[in-house]
């Protein structure tokens, strides 16, 4: 008897973790804007579709903690599934058209508009899963993360207290955050578009490969690290530093404009 309870709460649970996914077709779709004020995770998949799912960071002990919770709480999820058979939520933000997983999905020409409508209170964190060649936006709102992963793309973000971290990518990358740290690491650097990163108040650190041909310029208040062989211009044998501290200077003979900017902030740039 007790195999065949643990057995049905089993089944239970699954169908109830397989209603936390969403998969959306990207037929005449080249950019997606995410929105959303959690942990956002973008993943880069052999996929030709935007999969949709809940994210969570928390430890394998919490997540344990979590499991239990969802076995015992599981005849409380059906009866909330069952109250909301055939309604439909409506949030401040609009009107949720993925089958009760929070989001409003519309397709605005060529774009994808990818908008969360639960509060951060509602939710812990999102992941999508998305075809590498596909451009990019995504907003964190005023206390959500960014972290992306895997994609040679056209590549925005923008955050507010939440670090944005990326890995696996080729750009060009607009990448901007007010109080928190950001962490980029280059597979290779495209040429064809200007990279510019800023933060307000946080460290940048940027690793790129040492074959990298780029035009920098660098702007903080604070102190510039890096292990390339950057030679900053003089003017009658004067460094050519004015106010904030400033460098200009290329690598590898020039190419692609690299901005890095933080008022409050060391910069890294590291050669890979």
């Amino acid at each position: 008897m007790k195999k065949i309870v643990l057995l049905l709460l089993f089944i239970g649970s699954t169908a109830f973790s397989q209603g936390k996914e969403h998969k959306h077709s990207l037929q005449g779709v080249k950019k997606v804007h995410i929105l959303s004020n959690t942990t956002i995770k973008v993943i880069a998949t052999n996929t030709n579709s935007l999969l949709l799912k809940n994210h969570s960071n928390h430890s394998d002990n919490q997540c344990e903690e979590d499991n239990d919770r969802e076995h015992s709480n599981n005849k409380h999820h059906q009866k909330k599934k069952d109250k909301r058979k055939g309604l439909t939520a409506i949030y401040p933000g609009g009107k949720d058209n993925t089958n009760g997983f929070g989001f409003s999905i519309t397709k605005e020409g060529s774009t994808l508009i990818v908008k969360d409508l639960k509060s951060r209170f509602q939710r812990h964190g999102i992941q999508l899963e998305l075809p590498k060649n596909i451009n990019l936006f995504v907003d964190s709102g005023n206390l959500g993360s960014i972290h992306i992963e895997g994609f040679s793309s056209e590549i925005e973000a923008d955050s507010n207290v939440g670090e944005i971290s990326m890995k696996n990518v080729t750009g060009p990358i607009t990448a901007h955050s007010s109080t928190g740290a950001i962490n980029i690491d280059f597979s290779k650097v495209n040429q064809s578009s200007p990279i510019s990163i800023s933060s307000s108040v946080g460290e940048i650190d940027i690793a790129i490969p040492a074959s990298t041909k780029a035009d920098l310029e660098i702007k903080t208040n604070k102190t510039v690290y890096t292990n390339f062989d950057i030679n900053i211009p003089t003017k009658e044998g004067l460094k050519n530093v004015s106010g904030r501290k400033r460098i200009v200077s290329t690598i590898n003979n020039g190419g692609v404009q690299i901005k890095l900017r933080s008022s409050m902030g060391d910069i890294y740039l590291r050669k890979k």
